[in-house]
């Protein structure tokens, strides 16, 4: 009998079994020596530096792209035609399912760890019961750490303390919106950080996407079309754009299907050959938006929004706030499994809500008894008033240095003009008026006057006055901050 010349090739392949994904996609579970599994596609690059490596240390040499090219070819065949058990198994990024409604976290280091959390509690695992894959920009998480006992902090107190964040409902929307990203599949809400220029927003945006998908780019710019959004989804599991100005129409409605699901065509390999692959991907995503940012509705829909206020003289360098978030890292993350595990336990007895973030609502619910909330500071905190017009934080930041302004729309336009863009003084007095309510909220009177002459007066002020002046119509309210000005009537006599 001839010896088989191909025997060669795929010896390096024949202990391991190859299976097709949900996909379709051909993939091989490797076994590693200390007891974890790497999964690769078998037309990836991964598996390519994999199997040249193996192939380089065995026989000294390099195979050529055509022998190459037949291993991956034997090993779809035999991925498809192998065992229906073996067919349309899911393999997961970063966050799994495990049985019996356990979830999975891959921690993507060398030994494969990942982590199960349960009902009961979590631990660490390194078996064959689930198939996780990574990208090359991946990067592992800690292995996480049970919370120390008090009088110890809290590891969630000392995240909160990393975070410029100005209120206690703002920091449960990023815990809800945290643990959401926990859950395997969606829908997942959008976490929008805004805020005037150095308030932390991108620093923020970046410890939150290191506590559950790290990677070697954690934030990108927003992408130009629906593929290259689509291919970011293919390579990682939470999805971080920064400064954002605006979305086209396009990109919004991908956005908006990517958080409750969105399907794609995938070629593997180019030619007609190679069938494509319908994929179908739900991401967390998080959004840092500039103050010219007007948030589409689509989006304000699905959006947790946190506005963060100014750095202060007594906020600590970012280099001292991540030094201490990579030391505290391990139990940050072991507060929020735990958390997730308490979730987990209660969701089958935590109310059912309504709403575009009812599924996050609920699963933040379940998990408050971990987070030192309740049920319904946690429904308070997720149910945010909509997005505002960035000229809300403009007069707010205006009336920071003084506690009224009074003048035109032109006045006012030109005032705020490094803080927003405003195309003309009629644009401005619009968002005012549709902000009125917003404004409100935060303390903020405001009132239109007219003058004898017809000119139109923005009244702003910060805490509500005496009204017997505000009613008087000739007198327009004075500046603070500038000498007393003669009313139009006076100004009429002089002259």
């Amino acid at each position: 009998m001839q010896p088989n010349p191909f025997a060669k090739f795929t010896a390096i392949v024949e202990p391991f079994v190859p299976f097709t994904a949900e996909d379709g996609q051909a993939c091989l579970r490797i076994r590693l020596d200390c007891g974890g599994y790497f999964t690769h596609p078998v037309r990836s690059q991964a598996f390519h530096d994999w199997y040249f490596f193996e192939f380089y240390g065995r026989y000294e040499h390099l195979p050529t792209p055509r022998e190459f090219r037949a291993v991956v070819d034997h090993l779809q065949a035999r991925a498809a035609h192998y065992d229906q058990d073996w067919n349309q198994l899911p393999v997961f990024r970063r966050v799994g399912r495990g049985g019996a409604g356990r979830i999975l976290l891959d921690l993507a280091n060398p030994y494969r760890d990942f982590v199960e959390i349960s009902p009961d509690s979590w631990k660490i695992n390194s078996g064959a019961q689930t198939l996780f894959h990574t990208s090359r920009s991946t990067h592992p998480l800690p292995k996480p750490v049970p919370s120390p006992q008090p009088p110890a902090p809290s590891p969630l107190d000392t995240l909160r303390s990393i975070l410029n964040l100005p209120s206690r409902p703002a920091w449960l929307r990023c815990l809800a919106w945290l643990l959401s990203a926990f859950r395997p599949s969606g829908p997942y809400p959008f976490l929008i950080l805004q805020g005037p220029p150095n308030s932390g927003k991108s620093f923020a945006a970046r410890v939150l996407r290191f506590l559950i998908d790290p990677c070697s780019a954690p934030l990108t710019p927003t992408p130009s079309s629906t593929r290259d959004l689509v291919t970011l989804a293919r390579l990682n599991w939470v999805l971080a754009f920064d400064h954002i100005s605006t979305l086209s129409p396009l990109v919004t409605d991908a956005l908006c299907r990517l958080s409750s699901g969105l399907g794609a065509t995938f070629r593997e390999a180019p030619g007609p050959a190679h069938e494509p692959l319908q994929q179908y991907y739900k991401r967390p995503i998080l959004l840092t938006v500039t103050e010219r940012f007007q948030c589409p509705d689509d989006i304000a829909k699905r959006a947790l929004v946190v506005t963060l206020p100014p750095l202060t003289s007594q906020t600590r360098s970012e280099e001292s706030l991540m030094a201490l978030f990579r030391q505290t890292r391990p139990a940050i993350l072991g507060a929020l499994c735990t958390a997730v595990s308490v979730a987990l336990s209660r969701m089958p007895t935590t109310s059912q809500t309504a709403g575009p973030c009812a599924d996050a609502l609920a699963w933040a619910m379940a998990a408050s008894p971990a987070l030192g909330s309740t049920e319904e500071e946690m429904q308070r905190a997720l149910d945010p008033p909509p997005l505002p017009h960035p000229i809300v934080q403009a007069v707010r930041n205006l009336l920071e240095q003084r506690k009224r302004w009074t003048g035109t729309a032109a006045e006012l336009k030109e005032l705020l003009e490094p803080f927003v863009s405003l195309q003309t003084p009629s644009a401005a007095s619009h968002h005012l008026k549709n902000s009125m309510l917003i404004l409100a909220d935060y303390g903020i009177e405001l009132k239109f006057r007219r003058l004898h002459g017809g000119t139109r007066i923005i009244d702003l002020r910060e805490e509500p006055g005496d009204g017997d002046s505000e009613n008087d119509p000739q007198s327009p309210s004075p500046d603070f901050d500038a000498p007393p000005q003669p009313t139009e009537t006076e100004e009429v006599k002089a002259s």
